[in-house]
């Protein structure tokens, strides 16, 4: 596994410091849309090349309805246009799920299998057409109908079904089971327990049915994350619950001659006072530690919740002790501590927090409780090949944009510590999307010419944390009203952009630039970046470069990248919100120019406001 540099000349710190300096940066932002930076009068400095991204990088792709556009089978119209646009992007993954009926139907005591069915040879011949160009797909059921869950007949279902896609040489790579499990909607309403079980079902059936498990494994949870960014992206904290009174609750931590600790706590006010500290040297008698209150900075929650707010609190010249309480009074708000780390002048103690076994347990008082993160948990279960979750930007809902990174770095920092070498995928992901009066989601964004900007940010702070593919919702849509696409589905006017019409759509241009162009098996980099502007290199298989450059101030920005390339000569390919870009008869970009340069020094490129670059050395 490649090593992770991504602190570069920053001083190590334990995770929740280095996830609140992040975001004691962009504090102001938050809520209120991202401010753009004075314009650049010099280029960043040069960064070292030890900026290479911890992963084992697989790419960029989408989701897709295998289900045609038109009628009840694929006609040659359509297929052709779906291949040639889907072959001109080089996907690095694709999700493909399927509906209970397209080749099943009956009860948990049984039922009969249609494998003839037209909705299922769609989705079969879907899969294959990726499958035969060597793509990982990605796939699962997005619904179980009438049947149990947690039920043994399920996972047979599911088996049969994998068996019968591998006979026909259209394995998916990643098996998730059922859809966003951990979201209760209508008559679904699963625990964790109720995942286990059914996954465990599954690995059984996987085995009966005689299921390849080299070509495909069990994947998951498939579980909807975009919340964890009200905790920073931390999966595994602690939470004292609220109450009105009688609740104080105490952690306790044990080191000798300990004389400094940094905490990372979460609570839902900016004007929050629960939370102080003693010291003991026998774990006994307690003095009170005066501890400055730190500034709080607000999390990102969006539409996923209420306001919450991270606390980290230092303290250093601690004497005369060996044991350290952390106490939370009674309060009608949770309080959830996210790490603790302890120091004296030789030794230190990091504890994240994800359980209680490095606190002194028989000293800890009041209720604790892990937040159950599925996510966390399943990675950790034993039962999968890969952690696959969801992801969804905030920013619709006035989240900066750039809060993406250090949330997602958090996560995947836990996932590789709970799981490692296991790939970490993002199954879905996109921005959160808006919502009508009625409640019903709006995808009018999807068709605007800000959304390349969006996706293109999102993906370059997705890839920059570690994560080693991310799929977009959505490749062409999905019902009427589900138009997420890069292009759409319906006998709108094909030359113009709308909710119903196959003219591609704006963000084509710099997500299919980004899946083209950071091809599975490319070393990820992650360089210095001016503010408002997020910044990606990757040295390709073949040994060349693209570079990533995301402005979303109003200025132009200069960024000096210094990376071991050698005198290279790279295309240029250029997005400019509210411009149309240059493309080709078929809508596919086209180059705006070539540079030859040398980075192994420093070379400063310069990124347009409100623009993407993307240069390359790939054709």
């Amino acid at each position: 596994m490649r090593s992770r540099s991504l602190l570069r000349s920053r001083p190590v710190l334990p995770v929740g410091r280095l996830l609140c300096a992040a975001l004691l940066s962009t504090a102001a932002a938050l809520g209120t849309g991202l401010a753009a930076p004075a314009p650049s009068s010099a280029a960043t400095p040069a960064t070292s090349a030890d900026d290479v991204v911890d992963g084992n990088w697989i790419g960029l792709g989408y989701n897709q309805n295998p289900q045609p556009p038109n009628g009840t089978t694929w006609n040659t119209a359509d297929w052709n246009l779906m291949v040639s646009r889907t072959d001109y992007m080089k996907p690095g993954l694709v999700r493909v799920m399927f509906n209970l009926p397209w080749f099943w139907s009956g009860t948990d005591a049984g039922g009969s299998y249609d494998f003839t069915n037209p909705a299922y040879l769609n989705a079969e011949r879907v899969i294959k057409h990726y499958t035969d160009r060597g793509i990982p797909v990605v796939s699962g059921l997005f619904g179980i109908d009438d049947l149990t869950y947690t039920a043994a007949n399920t996972a047979t279902v599911q088996a049969t079904l994998v068996k019968h896609l591998q006979a026909d040489g259209a394995a998916p790579r990643y098996w998730v089971g059922v859809n966003e499990p951990n979201v209760s909607t209508g008559p679904k309403s699963y625990s964790y327990a109720d995942w286990e079980a059914a996954t465990t079902n599954l690995t059984s059936a996987f085995t009966t049915a005689g299921v390849d498990t080299a070509r495909t494994v069990l994947s998951g949870a498939d579980t909807a994350e975009a919340g964890v960014s009200s905790y920073g992206g931390d999966l595994g904290h602690q939470t004292a619950p609220g109450c009105n009174s009688g609740c104080d609750s105490g952690l306790v931590w044990k080191l000798a001659s300990l004389n400094t600790f940094t905490a990372q706590i979460y609570a839902a006010s900016p004007t929050d006072n629960a939370i102080t500290f003693q010291t003991s040297s026998d774990g006994t008698t307690w003095k009170h530690l005066a501890v400055a209150p730190p500034t709080p900075v607000a999390m990102v929650t969006g539409k996923n919740g209420g306001g919450m707010w991270g606390y980290t609190y230092t303290a250093s010249g601690i004497t005369g002790s060996k044991y350290l309480r952390l106490s939370a009074a009674s309060s009608t708000l949770e309080h959830a501590v996210g790490s603790m780390h302890l120091a004296n002048n030789s030794t230190s103690l990091d504890d994240p927090l994800d359980d209680l076994t490095r606190t002194q347990t028989a000293l800890d008082t009041g209720t604790w409780n892990g937040n159950g993160s599925w996510w966390l948990r399943s990675a950790r279960s034993g039962l999968l090949g890969a952690s696959e979750a969801h992801f969804y930007s905030q920013e619709l809902y006035g989240a900066a944009p750039e809060y993406v990174e250090p949330v997602m770095s958090e996560a995947v920092s836990q996932l590789r510590t709970a799981a490692p070498g296991s790939p970490v995928l993002l199954g879905e992901t996109g921005m959160k999307a808006a919502q009508y009066p009625d409640g019903s989601k709006d995808y009018r964004f999807a068709l605007d010419t800000t959304q390349p900007l969006r996706m293109a940010d999102l993906a370059v702070q997705e890839a920059r944390s570690g994560v080693d593919g991310a799929a977009a919702w959505c490749l062409d849509g999905y019902a009427s009203t589900t138009f997420c696409g890069m292009w759409g589905r319906g006998t709108d006017d094909p030359g113009k952009v709308s909710a119903h019409s196959t003219a591609l759509r704006p963000w084509f241009y710099t997500w299919s630039l980004l899946t083209r162009y950071l091809p599975t098996g490319s070393t990820v980099h992650a360089p210095a970046e001016p503010t408002g502007v997020r910044v990606l290199a990757a040295q390709l298989p073949s040994g060349g470069w693209t570079f990533v450059l995301v402005n979303r101030t109003s200025a132009a920005q200069a960024v000096r990248l210094s990376e071991p390339t050698g005198s290279i000569t790279l295309n240029k390919y250029l997005y400019t919100d509210g411009a149309t870009p240059s493309t080709d008869a078929n809508g596919f970009p086209t180059k705006a120019g070539t540079l030859t340069a040398d980075f192994t020094n420093g070379h400063a490129l310069t990124v347009g406001a409100e623009s993407v670059l993307v240069f390359t050395t790939a054709s």
